[in-house]
């Protein structure tokens, strides 16, 4: 009974304003009268004021199949073996999921699937405040690992890409962003337990572990990499 006493209190019991503790949901807006296609307006991400948005934040394009090849490499085969000797080959790593999310800034649509590592995914949301507040060490992660890790963005269950948008520009955040607004992600990586969280995928592109909390300095997180990737730069 504890342990269930204390899952609930973990995820927020539901129902309410606010999700797993990290902060009010932001919904949609009611659209004026007169102006139906207002809140439709906020959402797609193929409108106008997505496009300008995307234009402002100035991510970076989502990841192709084609990452991983040509200069990468040689980047990604040392990876592979400093994670060997770190924490040894683990073939009970479980792949990445076969879904795929509509990229939140330029470029393509992104099949986690057949994404290869090694990387870390920082599933966010803009209505949730640890998640900004943990953002821009991950803008570091980007900065200064660079083609020796990937770190990609993933804006999740939230209803507006639009506001997601402007939170990145606003935080200077530079690395790609995909979508997953209909919780796609929800078993995979154990999100009942709410926002932030952060995957750590090895180089065969295999969930090597899955932090459920906020880092609190760009040393925490680029420790964790280190543990659990074995990358190091």
């Amino acid at each position: 009974m504890a342990g269930v006493a204390l899952a609930l209190l973990t995820t927020g019991c539901g129902g309410g304003s606010e999700v797993a503790g990290v902060g009010p949901r932001v919904t949609e807006t009611a659209p004026a009268k007169g102006d139906a296609d207002s809140t439709a307006a906020t959402t797609a991400l193929d409108s106008p004021k997505i496009a300008d948005l995307r234009a402002r934040a100035r991510l970076a394009s989502c990841p192709g199949p084609e990452r991983g090849s040509a200069g990468q490499a040689a980047g990604k085969q040392s990876a592979t073996d400093q994670r060997q000797a770190v924490v040894g080959a683990d073939a009970s790593r479980r792949p990445l999921p076969d879904v795929t999310l509509a990229c939140l800034g330029s470029g393509p649509d992104v099949a986690l699937g057949q994404l290869k590592g090694p990387a870390v995914l920082n599933l966010w949301a803009q209505w949730c405040p640890p998640c900004r507040e943990e953002a821009p060490h991950f803008q570091a992660l980007h900065e200064q690992a660079g083609d020796q890790l990937l770190v990609l963005g993933i804006d999740y269950d939230d209803p507006r890409p639009d506001l997601a948008l402007a939170l990145a520009a606003d935080l200077g955040l530079r690395y790609p962003q995909v979508v997953d607004a209909d919780k796609k992600l929800l078993a995979p990586f154990g999100m009942f337990v709410g926002l932030p969280a952060t995957v750590f995928v090895d180089a065969d592109g295999r969930i090597a572990h899955v932090v459920h909390r906020p880092y609190r300095s760009e040393q925490q997180l680029r420790q964790d990499v280190r543990t659990y990737l074995g990358v190091t730069w």
